[in-house]
């Protein structure tokens, strides 16, 4: 048999080090999708806003953040029930007209900022790991 030992201390150490990145950047992910759902929402409640037909300009917008696993989401959406039932007519209109208000147009509007938060966060994650 061999007396032969193994320091595992500095596996270890980096095991800490990407568990307490990850942990951080998750933060900061849920962080940016946060604000770019509040901004979606925004947006979309000033568009409506600009309505002549004052049931279109009281449709409420919300958004919920969740996650399952590793995915963090914001689900951004007309609030149930009153005037927010005619958010398929202002969004998308009917045979007889309507549809002139954005809503996917102001989450690809943020996009490309929200993609550069994450992006940041998992730079950040890594110089972490590493112990730059």
């Amino acid at each position: 048999m061999s007396d032969a030992t193994i320091d595992a201390s500095e596996l270890t150490a980096f095991g800490r080090r990407v568990a307490a990145a990850h942990a951080m950047a998750s933060v900061k992910v849920a962080q940016a999708v946060k604000k770019g759902a509040q901004n979606v929402k925004e947006g979309v409640i000033s568009d409506l806003q600009t309505s002549s037909n004052y049931a279109i300009s009281r449709i409420g917008i919300g958004y919920e953040m969740g996650s399952t696993g590793t995915t963090i989401y914001a689900d951004v959406s007309p609030r149930d029930g009153g005037a927010s039932d005619l958010a398929n007519i202002a969004f998308f209109g009917t045979a007889k007209g309507g549809g002139t208000h954005w809503f996917y147009q102001f989450a690809e509007q943020e996009l490309p900022t929200l993609a550069e938060y994450v992006g940041d966060a998992a730079d950040d994650m890594l110089i972490g790991a590493i112990g730059l």
